[in-house]
């Protein structure tokens, strides 16, 4: 992920990612507590997912810097 990430970002456009582990070696990173294989969150919570989706992709605009931003997301679990 960090590898591509940069490669773009070198091309003057913006990314973010989506890791569920701190650390990640990109640019800006959108830290969210979920179980791995689930980024968006639980499945079948189309809402959920488009909130954490959205939340993301504010960062383009929030963080001018490098940085990794923990979103307020908690994982409900069933």
């Amino acid at each position: 992920m960090g590898l591509v990430s940069r490669a773009i970002e070198e091309r003057r456009i913006p990314t973010v990612a989506v890791a569920m582990q701190r650390g990640v070696d990109a640019s800006r990173v959108a830290y969210v507590p979920f179980p791995y294989n689930f980024p968006m969150g639980e499945p079948g919570e189309r809402g959920r997912h488009r909130e954490v989706t959205l939340a993301a992709l504010a960062l383009l605009h929030e963080l001018r810097e490098p940085g990794e931003v923990e979103l307020p997301f908690r994982w409900q679990g069933r």
